[in-house]
């Protein structure tokens, strides 16, 4: 295996890595939050939003996805950083 090809490959195992747990964990939290909240009955800046349920679900996992994909991100930054300090 050439330089090229492991750097793709550890590029790769990286994301996978951070996107499969993240995607997880937000259906998780989606499920949770849902059932303690209906989307229907929830207000965005004290004003009612046009949302159907299913639409307010996507958005839901959607931003629980990005913030543990943003999370999970910021924990490999910090370990490189680390790793690059010695530390």
């Amino acid at each position: 295996m050439t330089d090229s090809n492991a750097g793709d490959n550890l590029r790769l195992r990286r994301a996978i890595g951070v996107l499969w747990p993240t995607f997880l964990v937000a259906a998780a939290a989606e499920m949770i939050f849902f059932s303690l909240f209906d989307p229907i009955e929830m207000h965005f800046l004290g004003e009612e939003h046009e949302l159907s349920r299913i639409a307010a679900y996507t958005v839901g996992f959607f931003s629980f996805w990005i913030l543990g994909i943003v999370s999970s991100l910021m924990t490999l930054w910090l370990h490189q950083t680390s790793a690059s300090h010695g530390t």
